[in-house]
């Protein structure tokens, strides 16, 4: 991402921003974006719907989150200190997301972490997206809650604010909350179903999830596992690790190999 002009991350920008809108993940002039560009931040400005989004309206950000350029009327969004916090926190990451995705959104009001049950998906964003509890936006509460999650997860949901994601480059991040959004919905219709069907739903087994798990940190995508013995049902807890500066992640392209692979084997046994 840093080997990228200011104008390729400015067209990154809105080609994002018109696929937030046009998922459904904001409405109005909900959500932002910000994109690592050497020392400073470039950043969707506030008050800009997002599916509206131009190339020439990106504003750049300094590390204390204000604004040293851009078009006069462009103003930095409110909820900076969040994206900053996430930098401070994760400071491998290169762009950070904040939307509205429904599904996930109800999930954060109604407390609810998320749990996929798709290897492909615990690969991806892991097997515990946690929710930072209720309490006003850029807050010292909410920022010491960013801080915890982002301890245990590339991607999780606020109470009452969307969800947060961050990534490698501004794809990355854009997926984690896709993926976040789909495996949020897919886990809605599975409670729907199963409360109407009176079925079990099938999950994988605690060997298999640390087995994804494992391979989900080789390949620098997230925490290390560290087993806990004390919690109950074989849960596992997260230590986040940064991956050295000369570990480089995989392609995309890399990933979905890996990832077919891991399952074909699991599929297999």
């Amino acid at each position: 991402m840093n080997d990228l002009s200011f104008h390729q991350i400015a067209k990154e920008i809105t080609y994002f921003s018109h696929k937030l809108d046009a998922k459904g993940f904001v409405a109005n002039h909900d959500g932002n974006i910000t994109v690592r560009f050497n020392d400073n931040f470039l950043a969707t400005p506030t008050a800009i719907s997002k599916g509206l989004m131009r190339d020439d309206w990106i504003i750049t950000l300094d590390k204390e989150g204000k604004k040293i350029a851009g078009p006069g009327n462009g103003k930095a969004f409110s909820e900076v200190k969040l994206h900053l916090k996430a930098y401070e926190v994760r400071p491998e990451a290169k762009a950070v997301i904040h939307a509205h995705p429904p599904f996930a959104t109800t999930c954060g009001l109604l407390g609810n972490a998320i749990t996929p049950h798709l290897a492909e998906a615990i690969i991806s964003i892991g097997n515990y997206i946690p929710v930072v509890a209720m309490s006003l936006p850029g807050s010292e509460e909410q920022l010491r809650g960013v801080d915890t999650a982002l301890n245990e997860a590339d991607v999780f949901m606020m109470s009452g604010n969307g969800v947060l994601a961050i990534g490698d480059s501004l794809e990355q991040a854009y997926l984690r909350l896709e993926l976040l959004e789909h495996m949020a919905q897919i886990n809605y219709y599975l409670e729907m179903s199963s409360r109407q069907d009176n079925k079990k739903i099938t999950t994988l087994q605690d060997n298999e999830i640390k087995s994804l798990l494992i391979k989900r940190a080789e390949l620098g995508l997230g925490p290390k596992i560290k087993m806990n013995s004390s919690q109950a049902q074989s849960q596992y807890q997260y230590q986040y690790q940064s991956p050295s500066s000369s570990q480089s992640l995989p392609s995309a392209d890399v990933l979905k190999t890996i990832i077919s692979q891991e399952i074909k084997k699991m599929l297999n046994k």
